[in-house]
């Protein structure tokens, strides 16, 4: 039987997908968002999303695998590799660490859809792009454990495996552009 917190982390990442795919397929009209009042303040309440039906069928995403490579596992990897020589000091530290480790789960799913990048149909039928992201997924589920439990150790191993995973597939996949310019960013340094 699987435990509370990988029930949890599987429900988060079912529903952030459930989500993506909602999104995608939105008409661009948005329905009134509902309120309710908490100590004396009004607030909008977002409501889990049910899809449409033709969004239960989608299979595209609606932004390029680059970009989720960019904007999602750049920004939930580079906490990990930092925190192998900078430790996480409070609970609060731990907990975005934690998100950042979800994260990289997600992104190892999200990763095995096309999406609207040139490439994002041939490089998501192709096999050996299908390991590299499943091997994405699992260091992120195994970063997950090893920030639950605190372990710095572990932590430091799978920011190698991450290193490892991201630098073999752009070796195979994307040598010229590593990340095609997007956001201006590169990887920190432990002199950061």
């Amino acid at each position: 039987m699987k435990s509370d917190n990988s029930i949890s982390r599987h429900l988060i990442i079912v529903t952030s997908l459930v989500g993506l795919l909602w999104l995608a397929g939105c008409s661009g009209e948005q329905a009134p968002q509902p309120q309710a009042t908490t100590g004396g303040e009004t607030v909008s309440v977002t409501a889990a999303p049910q899809p449409p039906v033709e969004a239960q069928a989608l299979t595209r995403l609606p932004v390029s695998l680059n970009s989720v490579m960019v904007a999602l596992v750049n920004q939930a990897a580079d906490p990990l590799w930092v925190a192998a020589w900078s430790n996480p000091q409070t609970d609060e530290e731990w907990r975005e660490l934690e998100r950042r480790a979800v994260q990289l789960e997600l992104a190892g799913g999200l990763l095995s859809v096309p999406g609207t990048g040139p490439l994002d149909e041939t490089w998501a039928r192709n096999e050996g792009w299908k390991r590299w992201a499943d091997q994405l997924r699992v260091a992120g589920s195994t970063a997950v454990g090893a920030v639950k439990t605190r372990d710095l150790q572990r932590i430091s191993s799978v920011g190698d495996q991450i290193v490892e995973i991201c630098e073999g597939c752009h070796l195979e996949f994307k040598l010229a552009s590593p990340t095609g310019g997007e956001y201006g960013e590169l990887s920190p340094l432990p002199s950061d």
